[in-house]
C-alpha cells in the first residue's frame, strides 16, 4: 500500500473551528474525487496548543503506480490548488511511502 501523509498548520487568519469546518466541507470532498483512492482519513489534533500541525492527512493508494496516476489528474491539480485556502502552504510536509499493516 502506498501513503501519502501530509502534515499541515493552518493559515494564521484562520480560526481551529474554520479551519475544520472548511477541510470537511471543501477540501475533504476534492480529495475524495482522486482516482484509485483506497483510504483517506485526517486527523485534526485534540490539543491544537501542544502540537505542531493543525492538521494530519493520509491518502492510501494501492501501490505506486496508482498513486501516481492519481496524482496526475485535474483532480489532484485542485486539491493541490485548494490547499492555500486552509493551509500555509510553506509548513506543510509530506511524507510518500509504503505502509505495513502491524496489527495484521
Amino acid at each position: 500500500m502506498r501513503e501519502l501523509t501530509v502534515a499541515f498548520q493552518k493559515r494564521d487568519d484562520l480560526t481551529t473551528e474554520e479551519l475544520r469546518d472548511y477541510y470537511h466541507a471543501n477540501h475533504a470532498p476534492l480529495v475524495r474525487e482522486l482516482p484509485n483512492l483506497v483510504g483517506y482519513e485526517v486527523t485534526f489534533p485534540a490539543d491544537p496548543e501542544r502540537s505542531p500541525y493543525d492538521g494530519i492527512a493520509r491518502l492510501r493508494f494501492p501501490n505506486g503506480a496508482a498513486m501516481s496516476e492519481a496524482m496526475a489528474t485535474e483532480a489532484a491539480a485542485a486539491m493541490e490548488e485548494d490547499a492555500a485556502a486552509f493551509a500555509d502552504t510553506e509548513t506543510m510536509v509530506q511524507v510518500v511511502g509504503e505502509t505495513t499493516d502491524l496489527l495484521e
